[in-house]
């Protein structure tokens, strides 16, 4: 017990070292490549560093944005995060979901009409312009602007859980699942390979001669076999996901922090772009954190 909770606060550490490691390198960039946004400041530059983190990790004082009304960085993090947790995790929720299931289903139907659709689906996917597919899919389906009349329109505008939990899934559903298709593609090629890598081993071929269904072998004993490498794939390619949040965010008019970027890039805002990197950073180092957790508890042999 005493080692688990030493690995486990070993992982803590490093995530909060590479939270702050990546904040200091961004804040350097920056430095050296806009020079004139520090020269009111006579300090040296490590003195400036440790100012800046200190108050960004100690405080929570990461400046106010430049752009009008000038509000803090803090508070726009505050008022925007929760909508970009809750992109984030529905669409790493639908990808990880849609992807396994997938992936099971063509490794258990191999050559079958719907698996090759399947397969050549997360072939095209993995590499789909979403801002465009966003962009139609409001064209064309869109509420008040919808060129085609289904009766079914997608919301054009972001409803938050506390007004009305119905109208917030209603308002996201379509931007979960245009954000984890490449995350859903690529598990289910790897969920597809894994499975098909296990079915040969013995403790399937006993369990098949148990007399158990094909369906229960495959979702009770070769899935948990081939999910590690489908959780370490998860965990590294969050940051990717959280390219997808940022597109989505602009398309659909989601509020979230992510959504600032484009702005804040156009005005020079440096302290909104620094407050963007350290939510970015936090969020792809607490989903690596939680992977290896998951990982370690799936597989004995990870640890």
């Amino acid at each position: 017990m005493t080692g688990r909770l030493g690995r486990t606060a070993g992982r803590v550490a490093g995530v909060v070292a590479v939270v702050v490691g990546v904040t200091a390198l961004t804040w350097l960039s920056m430095r050296v490549l806009r020079p004139s946004w520090f020269a009111g400041d006579p300090r040296s530059v490590p003195a400036q560093l440790g100012d800046y983190l200190g108050r960004g990790f100690l405080h929570f004082d990461l400046g106010r944005s430049w752009q009008p009304p000038q509000d803090t960085v803090a508070s726009i993090i505050r008022r925007g995060v929760s909508a970009d947790l809750s992109l984030l995790l529905g669409a790493t929720a639908f990808g990880v979901i849609g992807g396994m299931a997938a992936g099971t289903f063509c490794a258990a139907k191999r050559g079958t009409a719907l698996a090759l659709a399947l397969e050549g689906a997360a072939a095209f996917f993995i590499f789909a312009p979403l801002y465009v597919l966003g962009l139609s899919l409001i064209l064309l389906f869109g509420a008040d602007i919808a060129y085609v009349d289904i009766g079914v329109h997608i919301p054009r505008a972001y409803v938050p859980f506390g007004v009305s939990p119905w109208g917030w899934a209603g308002s996201l559903v379509v931007p979960w699942i245009l954000t984890g298709l490449p995350l859903a593609a690529l598990m289910l090629r790897l969920t597809r390979t894994a499975v098909v890598g296990v079915m040969g081993e013995d403790y399937i071929r006993a369990a098949e001669g148990k007399g158990l269904t094909r369906a229960r072998v495959m979702r009770r004993h070769a899935l948990p076999a081939a999910a590690a490498p489908v959780i370490a794939a998860t965990g590294m390619t969050v940051n990717l996901t959280i390219t997808n949040v940022i597109l989505m965010e602009t398309v659909f008019g989601i509020p979230g922090v992510f959504g600032r970027m484009r702005g804040a890039i156009g005005y020079g805002d440096f302290p909104m772009l620094m407050g963007i990197t350290i939510v970015g950073a936090v969020l792809i180092a607490v989903s690596n954190l939680l992977a290896d957790l998951a990982l370690a508890w799936l597989d004995p042999r990870s640890r």
